[in-house]
């Protein structure tokens, strides 16, 4: 009788993770565009409070 002994090794893919390390990669990219002065709000914002009339 002869016996062999075989070991498969599988590693899954690392699609899960490139996923992830892409998400936050844009999550950091859209961040910075909009903190670093992108097409955020105009600056200049100018209140004005006034009193009720009374009579």
């Amino acid at each position: 009788m002869s016996e062999k002994d075989t070991t498969v090794v599988t590693t899954g893919g690392n699609g899960g993770s490139w996923f992830l390390i892409g998400a936050l990669v844009v999550i950091v990219a859209v961040g910075a565009y909009f903190f670093l002065g992108g097409d955020g709000p105009a600056k200049d914002v100018n209140v004005s409070i006034e009193n009720p009339v009374s009579e």
